[in-house]
């Protein structure tokens, strides 16, 4: 992971017509990490952000691509723009992907302003409690919607896979 103090500096923007690729990865038998692809995905209009399970092979060839660990005590956001892939973890993974649905949603990424500390501390207390408050998905993915589907199986960008 991308060990920093202080709150992280937002990635440049790609410049105009470069394409710009976020993938999120999630627990596949986290209820409250399918819950929240589903949201995700009911705001993502343009369909900016994909999404994978940690567990998958593609996930883990996404994981490895960025050299981030598989870890499923968080999610992991991996962007990838103009040749540069980074992978960013807990509540910076979380703001990230709402900054990348853009308005109003992307003003969450005030939130970056917030120390890392203290935002992944709350992140932290929620992930340690997760499945005994919301529960698991019983060993099986519960992403499947028709849009989550779609967005899934979709190709991702060769640049986010193993070199």
């Amino acid at each position: 992971s991308r060990a920093r103090l202080g709150p992280p500096a937002m990635a440049p923007a790609a410049p105009p017509g470069a394409s710009r690729t976020l993938v999120t990865l999630i627990d596949g038998d986290c209820a409250l990490c399918s819950a929240y692809a589903r949201v995700v995905s009911s705001l993502d209009r343009a369909g900016v952000v994909y999404f994978e399970t940690q567990q998958s092979d593609v996930g883990r060839a996404v994981l490895r691509r960025a050299r981030m660990p598989e870890d499923l005590s968080t999610i992991v956001v991996v962007e990838a723009a103009c040749g540069d892939v980074r992978g960013y973890v807990k509540s910076t993974a979380v703001l990230r992907t709402f900054a990348a649905l853009g308005a109003p949603w992307n003003a969450m990424g005030a939130f970056l302003l917030v120390p890392r500390v203290v935002r992944d501390g709350v992140y932290a207390f929620v992930a340690k409690n997760r499945h005994r408050v919301f529960g698991t998905n019983g060993g099986r993915c519960a992403l499947p919607d028709a849009v989550l589907r779609r967005r899934m199986t979709r190709s991702l960008p060769k640049e986010l896979l193993d070199e």
